[in-house]
């Protein structure tokens, strides 16, 4: 009758052994998959600030062409238009 009780207790010592890694690995998940998330959220804001960067040089090469031609006066309230929506969308 004691070598029954002795199976569980190893069944039991088994059980708490593969509860404990599990445990581990969730903590070891958890952590790498912290660390991707930050590293994709990271590269997806790089991936958006280059083309309104290049967006932000196109609209002043063609100020300051407008400029020079004189047509700026023509289509300022649509330019401020454009810059409050720019705003906009940076929030």
């Amino acid at each position: 009758m004691n070598k029954p009780l002795s199976e569980k207790e190893k069944l039991l010592t088994m059980l708490t052994e593969i509860y404990d890694q599990l445990e581990e690995l969730e903590s070891v998940l958890e952590a790498s998959f912290s660390d991707l998330r930050y590293s994709l959220n990271q590269e997806e804001q790089e991936k958006l600030t280059i083309p309104v960067q290049k967006l932000s040089a196109i609209e002043n090469i063609i100020e300051n062409q407008s400029a020079a031609h004189g047509i700026l006066d023509e289509y300022s309230d649509n330019n401020q238009v454009a810059k409050a929506l720019k705003l906009e969308l940076g929030f």
